[in-house]
């Protein structure tokens, strides 16, 4: 009896050892799986949101004011993409605009309309040691909008844009960041805005109503303009 039981506990010993021995194989044997970036900390995922003022200029002397915002998913407090869109705020004219109508043959005068120019899309950047109270950083916004012509002051009945133009816009611009509390911060940047495709003509007539050729509508010196803006983000960054 005795030695049943010694060679059932025997057989058991076996069976737990073989079954050990056989999962550690298993486990030696699956694959290491490997990424390009080894890292032990976990990717933290956050975002931010805000609005913007920005301040550029307008022909040689105009100083122009754009509002908008954006917002953002921010990667390990460093690196964030998002979008932004941004309008003009101050009040601009084409000065002596006028076109000749060759059917009526009057003048028609445009110099009334002020100057629209919309522009949203991308928003990518990096942040450079964000844990610190005052940081640096750089940032990219490209993006894609429209200039017209519109009515001097918004009436619905009368709303008509002349002119539209669409174009593209890129601003990349260097940063500095304040840390004003956990969810708040202060960024103020400086750049430059490039504004490209610009070509929205007009048939161009002297003062004898002879047709002078096609004439382009805006300047690219006029909306290609250094800039300075500050922008409030409200997020949660640690």
């Amino acid at each position: 009896m005795k030695t049943k039981i010694f060679f059932q506990l025997t057989l058991l010993w076996v069976f737990a050892c073989t079954s050990q021995i056989i999962a550690q194989m298993q486990e030696d044997e699956k694959p290491e799986f490997k990424t390009l970036f080894q890292t032990d900390k976990p990717v933290r995922m956050s975002g931010f949101g805000g609005p913007n003022v920005e301040f550029s200029s307008f022909g040689k002397d105009d100083l122009a004011v754009s509002v908008g915002g954006g917002g953002a998913f921010l990667i390990n407090n460093r690196f964030y993409l998002g979008g932004y869109g941004q309008g003009l705020a101050t009040y601009h004219y084409l000065t002596d605009f006028r076109t000749y109508d060759p059917v009526s043959k009057k003048w028609i005068d445009y110099s009334d309309k002020r100057v629209n120019f919309g522009h949203g899309g991308f928003w990518v950047g990096g942040i450079f040691r964000p844990e610190d109270a005052i940081h640096f950083g750089v940032s990219s916004k490209i993006g894609w909008g429209e200039i017209s012509l519109i009515e001097d002051e918004y009436q619905e009945e009368r709303y008509q844009p002349y002119f539209v133009d669409h174009v593209f816009v890129l601003t990349p611009q260097i940063e500095v960041e304040a840390n004003l509390a956990r969810w708040l911060k202060i960024n103020a940047a400086v750049g430059y805005r490039f504004v490209s495709g610009i070509n929205r003509s007009y048939q161009a007539y002297d003062n004898s109503g002879n047709l002078l050729g096609s004439k382009n509508v805006y300047e690219t010196a006029d909306f290609n303009s250094p800039q300075a803006n500050v922008t409030f983000i409200f997020g949660w960054f640690w």
